[in-house]
C-alpha cells in the first residue's frame, strides 16, 4: 500500500481552485491513503464485475473524498474504490492510485450537485438542473467535466443545450418527456435555423421516431451549403454573330481603299473587322494604306 507520505508529492491536475472561492479539487490519490469510514455498508454487490469493467475501460466517473488527519475518507464512489482496490493487488503498478474528487464539509450544496451529477440514473431535467447548479457555483466546464468522467468537449458541447434550454423554457418540455429527449439532442440541432424544421426533428426524436444517427444525417442535409448555379459559357457558334454594314470603295490609281461604316449593333465589331483588314493590308503593305475618313449623308 502507499504511504500516507506521498500525498505530499500528489499535484493537482486541475492547478488553482476555481472563482468564487469553490474549494474543490481533483487528483489522483494513492490507494494506501484512502479509507472508507466505518459505520458505511459493508457489503457491496457486483464489484468483481464493475473491477472488471474498469480494468478494459478505465474509471468512467472519479470518486469524491474529504480529508482528515490520517488521510482521506470516501464520501460517494464507495463502490468504485473497492473495485479499484481490488484491481490494485492484482496489478498494483498500474492501479497504484486512483481519481479523486477532493471537497469540504463546508460547500454541501456543491458536494450534493457532484453527487447528484455522479449518478447513473440522472433524469435530463436532473442534469440540466445540476448543470445549471454545478454553472452558478462557480465550477468551470473543465472542471465539471473533470467530475464527470468526460471530455471537455462533450461538457461544452452539453452546454449549448443548456444554454438554449435557459433562453427557451419552452424546450424544457422537450427533456421532460418519458421517451427520452436529451439535451444533446437539443445541442445538436441548434444549427437548423428553420425553428418548424428543428421543431419536428425534436418531436421526432421525443417519440422515437428517429434515432440519433438520423437526426444527425437530416440536420446535416438541412444545413448543407447549396451549390450555387454555375454560369453557362456559351461557345462562339452559340453567340448571335452581329451584322456590320460598310461601304467599300477601291481606288486603284491611288492605290488605296476607303471602308464607310453605313450601318453597325458596335464598335466592337467594327474594331474586329478593322484588325482584320489591317492585318490584310499590313501583308500586303505597298500596295495599299489605310485612310479613316467619315462617310457623307450622299455616300451612307
Amino acid at each position: 500500500m502507499a504511504k500516507l507520505g506521498m500525498l505530499k508529492n500528489i499535484q493537482s491536475h486541475m492547478g488553482t481552485q476555481d472563482r468564487n472561492a469553490v474549494t474543490l479539487t481533483v487528483k489522483d490519490i494513492p490507494i494506501g491513503d484512502i479509507r472508507i469510514q466505518g459505520n458505511v455498508r459493508t457489503e457491496y454487490t457486483e464489484i468483481k464485475e464493475l473491477a472488471e469493467s474498469i480494468r478494459i475501460y478505465g474509471l468512467l466517473q472519479p470518486i469524491t473524498v474529504y480529508a482528515d488527519k490520517e488521510g482521506y475518507i470516501v464520501k460517494t464512489g464507495h463502490r468504485r474504490f473497492m473495485a479499484y482496490k481490488m484491481l490494485y493487488q492484482l496489478e498494483p503498478e498500474r492501479f497504484h492510485s486512483i481519481r479523486c474528487v477532493i471537497s469540504n464539509d463546508y460547500n454541501i450544496v456543491l458536494i450534493q450537485l457532484i453527487e447528484n451529477v455522479q449518478r447513473v440514473d440522472l433524469s435530463q431535467v436532473d442534469l440540466f438542473n445540476t448543470l445549471n447548479g454545478l454553472k452558478t457555483q462557480g465550477m468551470t466546464l473543465k472542471r465539471i467535466a473533470e467530475v464527470m468522467g468526460k471530455s471537455e468537449k462533450y461538457i461544452k458541447n452539453l452546454f449549448v443545450g443548456v444554454n438554449e434550454i435557459n433562453n427557451n423554457p419552452e424546450l424544457q418540455t422537450f427533456i421532460s418527456s418519458p421517451a427520452g429527449g436529451t439535451i444533446q439532442d437539443i445541442s445538436e440541432t441548434k444549427s437548423v435555423k428553420n425553428k418548424q424544421e428543428r421543431k419536428a426533428i425534436l418531436e421526432n426524436r421525443k417519440d422515437g421516431k428517429m434515432s440519433r444517427a438520423e437526426m444527425r444525417k437530416k440536420v446535416k442535409e438541412l444545413t448543407a451549403t447549396k451549390p450555387q448555379k454555375k454560369e453557362t459559357i456559351k461557345s462562339n457558334h452559340q453567340v448571335k454573330q452581329r451584322k456590320i454594314h460598310v461601304s467599300i470603295k477601291a481606288f486603284p490609281s491611288q492605290k488605296k481603299i476607303i471602308i464607310y461604316q453605313v450601318k453597325s449593333e458596335g464598335i466592337e465589331q467594327l474594331a474586329s473587322m478593322e484588325k482584320d483588314l489591317r492585318e490584310y493590308f499590313i501583308e500586303n503593305k505597298g500596295k495599299y494604306f489605310i485612310v479613316k475618313i467619315m462617310p457623307n449623308k450622299k455616300e451612307a
